[in-house]
């Protein structure tokens, strides 16, 4: 995989965690309102693209960054692509409260593969 495309896979990642990170500061009560589910549904989507792209890394990607799971990412990516009708808010809401911090952490000192 060329290194442009590492470049901009990443770079789709983090904006797109960023993006959900950002819907989720709306609140808990407005992430779960079933009167308006706008939040949830834009952080889902942010979430799935960001998993997405990360998943398309190739492996010099992964071996050069080995604190990133793999295995977890294609998993999350997984769930929120193809189980959708599964998806549980609580589950989405801990992804973009807990899960998408630590890995915009572990993304922001992330090494190109050469």
């Amino acid at each position: 995989m060329s290194e442009d495309r590492t470049r901009d896979r990443l770079s789709l990642a983090i904006e797109h965690l960023q993006n959900a990170v950002r819907y989720s500061q709306r609140g808990r009560v407005a992430f779960f309102a079933d009167d308006n589910p706008d939040t949830y549904r834009l952080v889902e989507g942010e979430l799935r693209k960001a998993f997405e792209s990360l998943d398309r890394q190739g492996d010099s990607f992964f071996t050069a960054n080995p604190r990133l799971d793999r295995a977890r990412i294609a998993e999350v990516r997984q769930f929120l692509t193809h189980d959708y009708s599964d998806v549980d808010p609580p589950v989405i809401w801990r992804l973009v409260t807990e899960d998408a911090p630590r890995l915009l952490r572990l993304l922001a000192r992330v090494r190109l593969p050469r």
